[in-house]
């Protein structure tokens, strides 16, 4: 097609000698990312809704912008055409001339044909503008061409092989719109889909891939016409997809079968080791999983950062040393968060025939994603549990050695250290749970490792419970309140000692017997010596208070004992009353039910204070029984006599008793009608 056109001069872009174009032609290649280009163009200028003018004036003003960038104006007072050869190609945006140039001719010719159908309303298309409609195409495809041969010129592989499946997808299009030849039309579609579809395959990128796919989607309805006019036409569909590229190549200039092949084959190397080069890794557990979005990246490597960060803060020594430390780790956590939701993003959009493998090696890196998420916030929530500890224990010191805790001091509170391992044996848990979701000997050994663990937070949950169970004992009995002190607080708290004793030692035991050289043990098991020690100390400061605790027990007992016999001595009287009349209360409480309180049983006024509770100003005008025993005793219900039953009277024959009965009189009728009278 270009051999059609008039000659032209040819005015030389670079301004250098001809041996110095031929040297910078052999720059290297330019890249050139065809579908991306023309897709964000059309998606932004008007072909979402199908505004063909207004793209078709995009691409009319993105020339001017071009030729005037690349300084390709055409003359200021004669028009003087400029044209472009190989040896001008200097700049990447010099292979976008073409590219535009293509994309306005067929703009126009789509708002041509919307334009006729819309006039026609469904019939016949005007023939004007169908040959005008025809021309702008023929136009497109010549640029198309043009294109395809600056790109196999200058471009990289894989801009040469998106150059020839756009150059093949125009022409069948013009083919298409001619209605002539719908068997070279099909082999160009059959062409150009064969390109988009390795380049679909030799894509790293999900994004790039999933164009590609798209726009072999749009050529399926064409594809399927095609076949439908060949076969009511009478000719036969060829089935080899290779015969219609053959078809298609010599339908045209198009390189041979054998060059694409080559020219594939290179640009899957080449996406190989782009991919290899792009791609990065993010270990865990012992396993490297693949990284290839940007996105994931940007946030893995902020993870990284900020949790190195706040690993380097713990060796200060500064008073806000900690807060700065968890802030650094709540910024890891967050950026692994956001690592986690564009891994889901990237699953979502998923598509074409290699999803099922993207598929599962997305599905990997979420769970490693979130297990280095969990992994954070566990080591957040023991840096906290850390430093809490150390502050109750200072308070504990500072206690034992007869001195005051201040406010301005700070020091932890034991239900603080009670709060803190609720949240860090929650995060325990989570991890547990994934690996018990991961399955196999690694999700066994991390569940293994996060079991332990937790038992030994839960053993010093268990041990700063019952420092509050202590302390709360001990106020009660400073403050007087002996009853509550020896109501359970005390004893309580001794219990919880020893359970906290027993965890540990479980706990130890479990975190003995993991192996330490698995993957589970470089996520969990990293300090399982200084755990091991601090599980010992626990059990050494338990045994000790519990000691404490049993002791503060015992003292609170000899103090209500002791305040009982003092009570019960003071009641004591000698003076002999005159019991009251009338019988006891039911409630009263004699001598022989009481034999181990000291109360005094023989009445008198002196027991009104003892026995009754009286006040002192009642004590003489209180009369009391003495209650040694109670007499008379009290009603006791017995059993009632059995009810005997004559279920043998029916059996038996009585003596007759009719000579004890009185003889009737016998009357006669007479006396009987006027015996009234009587």
């Amino acid at each position: 097609m270009a051999e059609d056109q008039p000659e032209t001069r040819v005015v030389d872009l670079t301004g250098a000698a001809p041996d110095e174009a031929v040297a910078s032609a052999q720059i290297s290649p330019l890249p050139l990312t065809l579908l991306s280009i023309i897709k964000t163009a059309q998606a932004q200028n008007g072909l979402r809704h199908g505004d063909y003018m207004r793209y078709r004036k995009h691409c009319a003003s993105r020339l001017q912008s071009l030729y005037k960038v690349l300084r390709m104006q055409h003359g200021r007072t004669k028009y003087q055409k400029r044209k472009m050869d190989i040896h001008h190609l200097t700049d990447a945006r010099h292979l976008h001339v073409p590219l535009f140039s293509a994309e306005r001719a067929w703009a126009y010719a789509m708002e041509l044909k919307k334009e006729a159908e819309a006039q026609g309303g469904g019939g016949a298309i005007d023939r004007r503008k169908r040959h005008h409609l025809i021309g702008r195409l023929s136009k497109a495809v010549l640029w198309a061409s043009e294109l395809a041969r600056f790109a196999a010129a200058r471009s990289d592989t894989r801009g040469c092989l998106e150059a020839e499946a756009y150059c093949s997808w125009m022409s069948g299009t013009l083919l298409l719109e001619r209605e002539t030849d719908w068997e070279l039309a099909l082999a160009k579609f059959t062409r150009a889909k064969k390109l988009w579809q390795e380049l679909a395959k030799a894509c790293p990128d999900l994004e790039k891939q999933s164009l590609c796919l798209a726009q072999v989607e749009e050529m399926e309805p064409n594809i399927r016409y095609c076949n439908y006019r060949i076969t009511r036409a009478g000719g036969a569909v060829p089935v080899d997809p290779a015969e219609l590229i053959a078809m298609a190549e010599a339908g045209g200039d198009a390189p041979g079968l054998d060059l694409l092949q080559s020219k594939l084959a290179a640009l899957a190397q080449e996406a190989q080791m782009a991919q290899a080069a792009s791609t990065s890794y993010v270990s865990w557990m012992g396993v490297d999983y693949p990284v290839r979005h940007e996105r994931i990246k940007l946030s893995l490597h902020q993870a990284v950062e900020f949790g190195t960060q706040a690993e380097q803060a713990m060796n200060t020594d500064e008073s806000d040393a900690l807060d700065s430390r968890l802030a650094l780790y709540d910024k890891a956590i967050n950026a692994l968060a956001e690592a986690k939701s564009h891994v889901r993003n990237a699953v979502k959009g998923l598509a074409g025939p290699d999803a099922e493998a993207h598929f599962k090696e997305l599905e990997a890196l979420e769970a490693a994603v979130e297990g280095l998420r969990l992994q954070r916030t566990v080591e957040r929530s023991e840096a906290h549990l850390e430093h809490t500890r150390t502050r109750f224990a200072a308070g504990l010191q500072r206690l034992a050695v007869g001195k005051k805790i201040k406010d301005k001091e700070r020091h932890a509170r034991p239900e603080e250290v009670v709060r803190v391992c609720d949240l860090l044996s929650r995060h325990l848990e989570d991890l547990a749970d994934l690996g018990a979701r991961l399955g196999g000997r690694a999700g066994e050994a991390l569940h293994d490792a996060a079991a332990a663990r937790a038992a030994a937070v839960r053993a010093v949950r268990t041990y700063h419970i019952a420092h509050t169970l202590l302390a709360a004992a001990v106020a009660a009995a400073t403050g007087g309140d002996a009853k509550d002190a020896t109501s359970g607080k005390a004893l309580e708290a001794w219990a919880l000692f020893n359970r906290s004793q027993e965890r540990a030692t479980a706990a130890a035991e479990q975190l003995r017997e993991l192996p330490g050289g698995d993957a589970a043990a470089g996520v969990l098991l990293g300090g399982r010596d200084a755990v091991l020690a601090d599980l010992a100390e626990l059990v050494k400061q338990a045994a000790a208070y519990k000691a404490v605790a049993q002791a503060e027990l015992s003292t609170a007992e000899l103090k209500v004992k002791e305040e009982l016999l003092q009570s019960g001595v003071s009641g004591l009287s000698l003076e002999q009353q005159q019991q009251q009349a009338g019988a006891p209360s039911s409630g009263t409480t004699y001598l022989l039910d009481a034999l181990d309180k000291w109360e005094n049983f023989a009445g008198g006024g002196g027991a009104a204070a003892a026995g009754v509770g009286g006040g002192a100003a009642g004590t003489a005008a209180t009369k009391v029984p003495p209650r040694l025993y109670k007499a008379p005793y009290d009603f006791a219900a017995i059993p009632v006599r059995p009810i005997m039953l004559d279920t043998a009277s029916n059996c038996l024959s009585y003596p007759s008793l009719e000579h004890r009965l009185r003889k009737a009189e016998k009357k006669s009728v007479l006396s009987s009608l006027f015996g009234w009278r009587k």
